[in-house]
């Protein structure tokens, strides 16, 4: 009862690894409970004023050993850094790698910051910081080592799958796990046929294969295709997925005459049992997935009898109503007012004080699928994002 009590109004010593209870050797009949150093005797709980008043309890100072395994990250870094420096709360593990955004009044002091995560973490290795945002197409960044070993070679586990990618050369975001689970938990069934235009080493590929699923997973970062390779033959999920290292639109493209057994947009060719019809297509490059949303416009042309896709397209947004901007946006680039179908908006996490990212998920519209089909030289070509060489 006092030690709870004492807990409740903070009056108890608050150091890692050290109880509030302790023996008295010379006497059996009592213990030692340790407040802290801060204390203050007109602010201890009642049951303890009564044990003072009473004589069964007295007050007497002591003494302990403390050192650098006693105290948190924060404590330390409270005591090494300035007043006036926000200190860094967190950071995003990828296998041994720490990954920290420090700002920019904590970057001269991003070397004992690193130290400082390095000592407190033994699974770490290795910590960076990314020192400009994300800048390409490929989604990577720099980053400076601010302690620990040059080593970016990493193994990751992630929803029961384990992961291997250079950090340096590929994207990864372990925030985004909740995501990746969230999709194949809630949004795919094992017998469903997954199109992952931007599919990065796996996230979504490896353990939606896991389940069961069919799929056809694309990035047009060689690195990430291969890696994504032997991600799906180190978690043996190959045989259930294809790998292409392709442009968004090419892919759609290719995938769908694979499926239709034609090397044209539609065709009417049948359905090729090696490759069946996609039942979801995610899309998770925030920056501008939105915009290779035309590639769908007259992507079923001539297959009117088919089962239209379900997309998972992500995007950022920082508007008012952001919700209804991302639906506004997708419906601006497929061109169409009305999306048919109600669609799902998911908010997946913060990215700045008023940026947010988000998942709306949509029925590709018949309006948009069975449309006249666009040539590889039609006005959608002409708006793809080109990355310079």
């Amino acid at each position: 009862e006092v030690v709870n009590a004492l807990r409740k109004n903070e009056q108890c010593l608050r150091v890692a690894s050290v109880g509030h209870v302790r023996e008295i050797p010379e006497n059996k009949d009592c213990k030692l409970v340790l407040l802290a150093p801060d204390y203050k005797e007109k602010a201890l709980p009642t049951c303890v004023s009564d044990l003072l008043d009473t004589g069964d309890a007295t007050l007497t100072d002591t003494s302990i050993t403390v050192g650098f395994d006693n105290f948190s990250v924060t404590d330390i870094l409270n005591a090494v850094l300035p007043e006036n420096i926000l200190r860094p709360t967190s950071f995003a593990p990828a296998g041994h790698i720490a990954h920290m955004n420090l700002r920019r009044d904590q970057e001269p002091y991003g070397n004992i910051i690193g130290e400082v995560i390095l000592a407190k973490n033994p699974h770490i290795r290795t910590v960076v910081n990314k020192v400009n945002s994300i800048g390409n197409v490929f989604r990577t960044f720099e980053m400076k080592v601010l302690a620990g070993v040059d080593d970016m070679d990493v193994t990751h586990t992630e929803n029961g799958c384990t992961f291997k990618f250079n950090f340096a050369k590929v994207f990864w975001n372990s925030r985004l796990s909740g995501e990746h689970e969230r999709i194949v938990k809630q949004q795919l069934k094992k017998t469903d046929v997954v199109c992952d235009v931007f599919a990065g080493v796996g996230p979504f590929v490896v353990p939606a294969a896991k389940k069961g699923c069919r799929v056809y997973a694309n990035d047009l970062n060689s690195y990430s295709s291969e890696s994504l390779m032997e991600n799906c033959k180190l978690n043996r999920v190959d045989g259930r997925v294809s790998v292409f290292n392709l442009d968004g639109r090419d892919f759609l493209r290719q995938i769908t005459a694979e499926v239709f057994g034609s090397q044209s947009n539609g065709g009417g060719g049948k359905i090729n049992a090696t490759w069946p019809m996609f039942t979801h297509v995610v899309m998770n490059l925030p920056a501008i997935a939105i915009e290779f949303l035309d590639a769908f416009r007259g992507l079923f042309a001539g297959r009117e009898d088919i089962e239209l896709p379900k997309v998972h397209c992500y995007c950022f947004s920082a508007a008012d109503a952001p919700e209804q901007d991302a639906i506004n946006r997708v419906k601006q680039a497929l061109g169409v007012d009305d999306l048919e179908s109600k669609p799902e908006v998911h908010v997946v996490r913060s990215v700045a004080n008023a940026k947010h990212q988000y998942c709306v998920s949509f029925k590709v519209p018949k309006s948009v699928a069975f449309a006249e089909p666009v040539t590889a030289s039609g006005e959608p070509d002409a708006k793809r994002p080109r990355v310079d060489p």
